[in-house]
C-alpha cells in the first residue's frame, strides 16, 4: 500500500456500542492484520459468498486505534444510484464526529456519545496495543479483551483482561469466579483500570500532545486471589 492507509466504512448504530466498521479491499485487510497488528473478524457475504474474500470487521477499539496511529481512515458508507455513487451529508458528518469521539479529542454532546466504561475500554485496548501485543476480544472466557504475542492464529493468549472503574466495587465471589475461570483456561487475569493523573498536577502536565487530559491505565494480577481460592478449596474438602 502505498499511502500505507486502510480505509472502512463505517455502519453507524443509532446504538453506539454497535456502531462498527467493515474494511473491504484485501489488500487493506493484510495491512492491517500483518503490519498493524488489527485482526478484526471475518465477515462473508452470504450472496457472494462463493466468490468474494471475507471483509474484516472492526469493532470501536479497533477502530479508535486506527484512526489515532494514523493508519485506518473512516468513511460513511455510500448509495449507489446508477454509475454514480452518493454520500449523504448528514452520516458523513456524524462518521467525522464519532471519529473525532473514539480518537479521544472531543466529547460528543449529539446523539451518538459513548458511556465512559466504553472510553476505559477504548484507553485500555489502545495502551495494550502500544505494548506490542495483538488484542482480540474476550467475551467467550467472561473477559473484555485476551492478550497476544503474535498472530492468534498461531498462539495461545497470555492474559485474559477485564476492564473495572477505579473505585468500582465488586463481590469478593466474583473474584473466586475469575480465578477459577483463569485457572481452567491456564491464562493469567489482569483487571485494567483508567485512573486520572493526580489534580495537584498542572494543567500542561495533564494534557498530551493532542490537548486530551491524560489518565493512566493500572493493571492487578489475580494471582494472589488465586492462591486464596485455593486454599479455600483446600479447607472445604
Amino acid at each position: 500500500m502505498a499511502n500505507c492507509c486502510a480505509v472502512a466504512t463505517v455502519i453507524v448504530s443509532s446504538e453506539p456500542n454497535a456502531t462498527y466498521a467493515l474494511v473491504n479491499d484485501p489488500q487493506h485487510v493484510v495491512f492491517l492484520q500483518q503490519r498493524c497488528r488489527i485482526y478484526g473478524s471475518s465477515e462473508v457475504s452470504i450472496a457472494t459468498a462463493s466468490t468474494a474474500p471475507a471483509r474484516l470487521r472492526l469493532a470501536l477499539e479497533e477502530m479508535a486505534v486506527g484512526v489515532t496511529k494514523g493508519f485506518l481512515r473512516l468513511e460513511a458508507a455510500v448509495i449507489c444510484a446508477g454509475s454514480t455513487t452518493i454520500c449523504d451529508e448528514e452520516e458523513q458528518a456524524l462518521v467525522e464526529q464519532m471519529t473525532q469521539e473514539i480518537a479521544g479529542n472531543v466529547t460528543s454532546r449529539g446523539p451518538w456519545r459513548l458511556s465512559l466504561r466504553r472510553h476505559d475500554r477504548l484507553r485500555v485496548y489502545r495502551d495494550l496495543w502500544e505494548r506490542g501485543y495483538v488484542v482480540t476480544f474476550g467475551s467467550k472466557f467472561g473477559a473484555d479483551f485476551l492478550i497476544y504475542k503474535d498472530n492468534p492464529k498461531h498462539a495461545h493468549a497470555e492474559a485474559l483482561i477485564m476492564v473495572k472503574d477505579y473505585e468500582e466495587e465488586f463481590a469478593r465471589v466474583d473474584i473466586v469466579s475469575f480465578c477459577r475461570m483463569a485457572k481452567m483456561v491456564k491464562k493469567q487475569f489482569l483487571f485494567a483500570s483508567v485512573q486520572a493523573i493526580e489534580e495537584s498536577k498542572s494543567d500542561d502536565e495533564q494534557k498530551d500532545g493532542s490537548g486530551v487530559a491524560m489518565k493512566s491505565i493500572v493493571y492487578i494480577s489475580l494471582a494472589y486471589a488465586l492462591l486464596v481460592s485455593r486454599q479455600e478449596e483446600r479447607n472445604l474438602a
